[in-house]
């Protein structure tokens, strides 16, 4: 399991204990400030303890609920405008707007970290935003795969998301594509 510093200091550890346990080998400092008590842990779970308030999106959303399967090379993560810059070689940072960060965040367990990640709806409208920046194959993969779980999705939440983006060709670019 990984663990923020603070998380160690309020499970009733001190500085003195969190050292002893990384010199006996039964804590591990894996990134500043992120300890875990493997020695290995995955990556993704480094990466939610770093930045809690980031959200999965884009090529890593798509990848997690089997919309493609295309290993992406960065974890694309969505974060406030004004959030500080994340310098990680394995991330893609989003920036959105504040009052569109949180439409259809939602939690994820992925190999064995809950994650945030945008639901499925949101994702085909970020697909849709993004739709001009993405590789032509990736998007035509994913759309294929909407369409395949079309009669799954939740088409008032869908119409909602679109509703707060404002952008008319979003439905109806979903009405072409995917229905």
């Amino acid at each position: 399991m990984v663990y923020s510093y603070k998380e160690l200091l309020d499970s009733k550890l001190n500085k003195y204990q969190i050292e002893k346990k990384i010199e006996n080998g039964k804590l591990f400092r894996v990134s500043k400030g992120i300890y875990s008590d493997e020695e290995f842990p995955s990556e993704l779970a480094i990466l939610v303890k770093k930045y809690p308030n980031s959200i999965l999106t884009l090529n890593s959303a798509f990848f997690y609920y089997g919309l493609t399967d295309k290993i992406p090379e960065y974890y694309y993560l969505a974060t406030d405008r004004k959030a500080h810059i994340i310098k990680d070689n394995s991330v893609k940072q989003i920036f959105m707007k504040k009052e569109f960060l949180n439409i259809g965040q939602t939690k994820m367990k992925i190999e064995d970290v809950e994650a945030n990640i945008y639901d499925e709806e949101r994702m085909l409208i970020e697909l849709i935003r993004y739709k001009s920046k993405l590789p032509f194959e990736l998007y035509k993969e994913v759309i294929n795969n909407y369409r395949k779980i079309k009669d799954k999705l939740d088409f008032i939440k869908l119409y909602k998301y679109a509703q707060k983006f404002n952008k008319s060709y979003i439905l109806k670019t979903i009405e072409m594509e995917v229905m």
